[in-house]
């Protein structure tokens, strides 16, 4: 197992988190909290998933800047636009914090997070 292997790694591992914490908010958690009427919970729920999901954002744009040096990528057009939409979903999840009741917001901060990893796939395996 090599260093590259670990940080490649680390990035999956921090996409995991960020996206499919996503999906699981939006297609599970908040339907079902919001039907019980439980706004606490779903207070308590955000705030959690937030401070994981700025740990995983480190994480991401760490290993992703440390990849994008190693194998010489950053003028590849891939490349770019997943730093356009990246810049998009954290403006995005910032109006999200301000509104936590706009779904769309958390909706379009998920179809570009799903974007970039289609985008991901799209670098690697060309």
């Amino acid at each position: 197992m090599t260093g590259w292997e670990i940080v490649r790694f680390l990035h999956l591992v921090g996409m995991a988190f960020f996206v499919g914490g996503q999906l699981m908010l939006v297609a599970v958690v908040t339907p079902a909290v919001r039907r019980h009427g439980n706004d606490e919970a779903m207070r308590a729920t955000a705030r959690r998933f937030g401070i994981g999901s700025a740990v995983a954002l480190v994480m991401i744009v760490a290993s992703g800047g440390a990849m994008a040096s190693h194998f010489g990528s950053w003028d590849d057009p891939a490349l770019q636009a997943k730093l356009a939409l990246l810049v998009l979903v954290l403006v995005l999840i910032g109006l999200h914090v301000v509104t936590p009741y706009t779904r769309a917001l958390s909706i379009g901060a998920l179809v570009a997070s799903l974007l970039i990893v289609w985008l991901g796939v799209k670098l690697v395996y060309g």
